[in-house]
Formats: C-alpha cells, sequence, structure tokens
C-alpha cells in the first residue's frame, strides 16, 4: 500500500472511530431537532382508516339532532398525547350535530380534561357563529368515586349520582337533565379511558346491564383487549392510541393533534433505525478497515 493509499485509510478509520464514538448527547440534539421542524412545520401523511374507527365514526354520525350522549371522560394528564386528540375530534362531532352531550368521570383528574376540551371546542364553535350553552347543550357532571360500583349507580339515577355538577348546580334544575334520569334514556355511551376503571368496566357495569350502544376511545396498549367485545357487538366501534384517532381526525376532516403527532412519530423512527443501521455499518466498516490493515502489516 503506497503512502497516498494509507493516508485515505487513516482518514476513513479516523472518521469511522469518531462515528462510533459519537456522544449520544448529539443524538438526542438531532432527535428533538426533529421533533420542532415538524412541530412549527405541519406536514400531513397517508392516513388509512380502520374497520373499528370507521364503525365508531359512523355510530355517531347516525346520531339525531338532541340525542343524549353520556361521554365518560377516565384518563388524567399522564395519558393526554394519546387521548387528547380523541377527545377533542369526537367532542367537537358531537356538539356539531346538536347532540346534548353529558360529560363525567371516574378518574379524580377527569372533570380538568372535560373543562379543558368544552373551553376548546365551544371556543372553536363560537367563533364560526355556532354558540353552545353550558347547562343546555352540555353538562359537567364531575367525578364519582367507586370504579364499578359507581358506573351501576350512575346507570340507575345520574341525578342521585350527581345531586350537583361540576360548577356546584342542582343537576335537577338545568335544562339538559330535565326528563330523562338513568341509562335506559341515553342514546349513546362513549367513554375515552386509560385503563381501570374504563372500557371494558363500562361495558361489564353499563353495557351489558342496561342494553346500551357504546363506542370507546382508548390508548394504543388498551386496545388489543377490546376487539372481543368490538367482534360481540358489545362495542360498536373504537379508536386506539394516536394512530386511531388520526383515523378519526380524517374521517371528521379535521387534521390535528393526532395526525401531527403521527408523522413526527414516524419521522423519528425512521431517523433511529437510520442510525441504528449507520452505526453498524460503521463499526462493520471499521473492523474491516484494520483487519486489512493487519494482514498487510
Amino acid at each position: 500500500m503506497n503512502g497516498s493509499q494509507q493516508d485515505i485509510s487513516t482518514g476513513w478509520e479516523r472518521w469511522l472511530e469518531r462515528f462510533v464514538a459519537l456522544d449520544r448527547r448529539w443524538i438526542f440534539l438531532v432527535l428533538g431537532s426533529v421533533v420542532v421542524l415538524f412541530l412549527v412545520v405541519p406536514v400531513s401523511m397517508p392516513v388509512t382508516v380502520s374497520e373499528q374507527v370507521r364503525a365508531m365514526y359512523e355510530t355517531i354520525e347516525a346520531l339525531p339532532p338532541g340525542a343524549r350522549v353520556h361521554l365518560s371522560i377516565d384518563y388524567g394528564p399522564g395519558s393526554e398525547a394519546e387521548l387528547w386528540p380523541q377527545h377533542i375530534a369526537i367532542l367537537r362531532q358531537l356538539l356539531e350535530k346538536d347532540c346534548k352531550v353529558i360529560c363525567s368521570s371516574l378518574w379524580t383528574d377527569g372533570p380538568p380534561m372535560i373543562e379543558k376540551a368544552f373551553t376548546v371546542v365551544v371556543g372553536q364553535l363560537e367563533r364560526e357563529g355556532k354558540k353552545k350553552v353550558r347547562g343546555v347543550d352540555y353538562v359537567n357532571l364531575g367525578f364519582k368515586a367507586g370504579d364499578r360500583v359507581a358506573i351501576a349507580k350512575i346507570g340507575s339515577s345520574f341525578k342521585g349520582a350527581f345531586p350537583t355538577d361540576y360548577q356546584g348546580n342542582p343537576t335537577a334544575n338545568l335544562p339538559i337533565m330535565q326528563g330523562w334520569d338513568t341509562y335506559r334514556d341515553i342514546d349513546l355511551l362513549i367513554t375515552i379511558a386509560v385503563g381501570d376503571p374504563g372500557a371494558v368496566e363500562y361495558i361489564q357495569q353499563a353495557q351489558s346491564r342496561y342494553g346500551m350502544r357504546m363506542v370507546a376511545g382508548v390508548t394504543a396498549v388498551i386496545s388489543p383487549q377490546l376487539y372481543p367485545y368490538y367482534q360481540s357487538r358489545n362495542l360498536l366501534g373504537f379508536v386506539g392510541g394516536l394512530a386511531g384517532a388520526a383515523e378519526y381526525e380524517k374521517l371528521v376532516g379535521r387534521p390535528g393533534y393526532a395526525t401531527r403527532g403521527m408523522f413526527i412519530q414516524s419521522a423519528v423512527h425512521i431517523l433511529i433505525v437510520g442510525l441504528v443501521l449507520a452505526g453498524n455499518a460503521a463499526q462493520f466498516w471499521l473492523w474491516w478497515l484494520r483487519r486489512r490493515k493487519g494482514a498487510r502489516v
């Protein structure tokens, strides 16, 4: 090997050594930069809608104006990344259809999420000239302790389970609560839930007992548990995780948090796979250069 070839080989070897020993903080910086870039620059990606998500959308879309819907928000800020996009898309669809939305929660940190979603969606509709009135078109009944027992209590009497709403108003006086009181008076039950109590408990304690029409939104890790209930028609449809929320946003025609989040997630996954492949290729190349150098010495 002449001097020029030795210099090139040594140069590549040094470069590969630096690449293989790259400080992981640079990798974190690149990953963070990709996330920030696609948060700032909106980019879409093709979304294929699954059967169960379409079924949930069509179930809600078929509701007549004035239909009573119990929307149980059973998650907190810790699961907001996956469930908030579902929550917003479903709530807006319900209010746009002029359904009566009765919200409650089996989780202590659920009521603030209900209030936050009402603020966002009702605000959007008002800016579009569609006014929705608290206590007439929607209500936040607040938190009910007791898990499965609470579900049974709610089903037998909403006013008994929630004497006052989240703002302290007597539920018996609210226009939205007039003329009905049990699950037999509800047109559709929806739970957006992260775990226990959540969708499965509602199926066991409410849907099975009252024969209610029910759909659900859950985190990705809970989704596999719901397929048997969907196949048996206990659930008429369900949305799972951020991917399901992106599918739902496509159906309602309003790409939002989930659609952008799925693109960012995909971009980060591609980057990680690329880095793994590059790292392994560099390690193999470095090994090959050292082996060839050793054979020539």
